[in-house]
């Protein structure tokens, strides 16, 4: 269905793997997407997930293409919604460590998958849009709530309207993806990993959690989620 996936080390690797269609994201592929991403955060050996991408293309956006020929263009159009958005989600509310490496385009629904990520890194010939590539200008589900939130309303807007397409640079000073040292995003991707797991990963992963539910929770509620963590942090060094 054109996505691979593979776990050694207490790393899970996901790969889109539809190069000839730029990893197009259609019904078929987004919902075995979702299903090899539980996969990973279902197995307890498994600490941290990586999204990467075969081709020159990260992903261009959702092929509609389906939607297009079928009998009912609405229906379908409304399915693949659906299951963008199951993804976008499972993705973002993921209790493990979410990091994705981009190499030339990410739009529409790649850029989803970019944004409900935790870190991405790109190389230097990536380039993120909103409308997918051949699309027919309107954005893909899902990043209306993703995009304002990552970059905030007026950037939004900006990178938005018109179609404008970011260079990787430009995507970096903005917080979207940070360019990889050297343009390596393989390497970018396993220092991270190395500096974000083994005995670090209990706090990221907690930091993860508290600003992610900063979206959704009050100030005084976060506070008390604050001070619990803390707690455990202290009894968990008592114990070593």
């Amino acid at each position: 269905m054109g996505v691979t996936y593979e776990a050694s080390d207490r790393l899970a690797r996901v790969v889109l793997d539809r190069p000839e269609a730029g990893n197009a994201l259609d019904l078929g592929m987004a919902r075995e997407l979702h299903e090899q991403v539980q996969r990973a955060l279902a197995d307890p050996y498994v600490d941290i997930l990586t999204l990467t991408a075969n081709g020159a293309d990260f992903c261009v956006g959702s092929d509609t293409s389906e939607a297009e020929q079928a009998d009912d263009p609405t229906t379908a159009v409304f399915e693949l919604a659906a299951a963008l958005e199951e993804l976008f989600t499972l993705l973002n509310s993921s209790a493990k460590l979410v990091l994705v490496g981009v190499q030339g385009l990410a739009a529409g629904s790649g850029l989803g998958l970019v944004l409900a990520g935790d870190l991405a890194f790109c190389s230097a010939d990536a380039c993120f849009r909103v409308p997918p590539k051949g699309g027919t200008g309107a954005p893909d589900p899902g990043l209306a709530w993703l995009l304002p939130r990552a970059i905030g309303q007026q950037r939004a807007l900006s990178f938005g309207l018109g179609g404008r397409t970011l260079d990787a640079a430009t995507a970096d000073s903005w917080g979207i993806a940070e360019l990889a040292p050297d343009g390596d995003v393989s390497s970018a991707l396993r220092d991270a990993a190395e500096n974000l797991g083994g005995k670090h990963l209990w706090a990221n992963s907690e930091m993860r959690r508290l600003l992610h539910a900063s979206w959704e929770t009050s100030r005084t509620e976060l506070s008390q989620s604050e001070a619990v963590t803390l707690v455990r942090a202290l009894l968990n060094r008592q114990r070593r």
